[in-house]
């Protein structure tokens, strides 16, 4: 398999395990807002059933028409609650079903209770009003312990969908990243070895030798590389030259084919259209950076660059002037820095750049300062000038992590709370920024 196709295999995995995670979120925050607004429908019966038990113990101990009317209120109110509840489980409109029978149940025992308002008071467990009191408090408890039970199956419900969609993307994530570490192994051992038998006969015709072509182990791009050098090989040993002209001939050719490995392995390591670093050159870079720091106690900083709103660079010019808007900023953002500093282009519209090494804070700020200057003026673009502006975040080396992964990530965020302020912006960790308030008033 090519090497080209091999990593559009892996693009298109992690597009669809990206699409998981996205589609899994979506359904747990769908099934979260229909659960909050049952237990919401819940909570407003739970409070209608608490006020007309307060109006039911009003009516039971004053025996009054107005306080009739009001409990007739609450009923009524409790009843229209119940009508508009958007329980859909079988078990939740058994539970429904309860509550508007206790609820019609009531109603009766309301209408007795106005038939005998007027009538002279009774006491005692076993007289006319002691029973209905009895009644309205065994309905309304039965109420309250049906809607509680309704409320528990709520949360039961949330927590069983839940936890279904997590184990269905926690099945998805570990069957794609199975896949992308395979083919990844595949492709780094079938260009390892590719390039380790191109160099064994690189080698060999350095040194003279025409006999021995190279070893094809893999279809790729490298295979087609090494038959076309086959070929020169064979091509050589039938020419019938002086000694001197096939020694320069061959020398020649063993630096084409060396400057060739050479590009291609630029190709591998740089950004096509900037020239930077790619992601993972970029990670390597990082990696011996840190390494280098931890052994001789340097600091360094990462700024994650954006560029602002240049998706609307690409709608209103197209993709040809985006890609011209890209290379510019990317030379500017590389010229603003040291040459002993690095620059990468993670994809899009995302840059990142180590500092390295540097003496406090207030040295970073001036280099983005830098950075911004740099990049602000316009860009001309068939005729239409862009001006570009930047967010900025930074992670700062070893104060906010020691690790390539954290930096990035805090560099990351960083930059995205840049971006909520219109214009050129860049923030540092709270930590960073107290150390240069303390160095300001100081």
């Amino acid at each position: 398999m090519m090497i080209n196709t091999r990593l559009k295999l892996l693009l298109f995995v992690s597009l669809f395990l990206t699409t998981t995670i996205l589609l899994s979120f979506a359904g747990l925050k769908h099934i979260q807002k229909e659960n909050l607004q049952e237990l919401s429908q819940s909570m407003q019966l739970e409070s209608a059933i608490d006020v007309l038990r307060s109006r039911l113990w009003a009516l039971q101990e004053f025996q009054d028409k107005e306080v009739l009317t009001q409990t007739l209120a609450a009923h009524q109110q409790l009843k229209q609650k119940l009508a508009e509840a958007p329980f859909l489980a079988p078990t939740a409109k058994i539970l429904t079903t309860n509550l508007n029978r206790q609820a019609d149940s009531l109603s009766a025992l309301l209408d007795l209770t106005r038939q005998q308002i007027n009538t002279s008071p009774q006491r005692g467990i076993i007289s006319a009003r002691g029973m209905l009191t009895t009644r309205f408090n065994i309905t309304i408890q039965s109420m309250s312990e049906d809607l509680t039970s309704l409320q528990h199956l709520v949360i039961d419900s949330l927590a069983e969908q839940q936890s279904q969609i997590l184990s269905t993307t926690i099945l998805f994530l570990l069957a794609g990243s199975i896949v992308v570490l395979l083919v990844t192994i595949s492709t780094l051992k079938a260009f390892r070895e590719s390039l380790h038998h191109m160099t064994i006969g690189i080698g060999r015709v350095s040194q003279g030798d025409l006999e021995n072509p190279i070893e094809i182990v893999h279809s790729n791009e490298l295979a087609q590389l090494a038959q076309k050098f086959n070929a020169m090989t064979r091509k050589l040993k039938e020419t019938t030259i002086k000694k001197e002209a096939l020694q320069g001939e061959v020398a020649a050719q063993t630096k084409q084919l060396k400057r060739q490995t050479q590009k291609l392995k630029y190709v591998a390591e740089h950004d096509d259209l900037t020239g930077l670093y790619s992601r993972s050159a970029f990670e390597r870079q990082i990696d011996t950076a840190i390494a280098r720091c931890q052994r001789t106690q340097m600091h360094a900083a990462m700024l994650f660059i954006d560029l602002d709103k240049f998706k609307q660079v690409n709608d209103n010019l197209g993709h040809e002037n985006g890609d011209k808007v890209l290379l510019t900023a990317a030379r500017r953002i590389q010229n603003s820095v040291r040459s002993s500093d690095i620059c990468g282009r993670l994809g899009g519209d995302e840059f990142v750049v180590w500092l390295e090494p540097i003496n406090d804070i207030e040295e970073v700020s001036l280099v983005i300062d830098k950075i911004i200057r740099q990049v602000s003026p316009p860009i001309i673009c068939d005729r239409n000038s862009v001006s570009l502006t930047v967010s900025i975040g930074v992670a700062m080396y070893p104060g906010d992590e020691v690790s390539r992964l954290s930096l990035i990530k805090i560099a990351d965020d960083n930059m995205y709370q840049a971006k909520q302020v219109n214009g050129n912006s860049y923030r540092f960790t709270e930590q960073a920024a107290q150390q240069v308030d303390k160095s300001e008033t100081g």
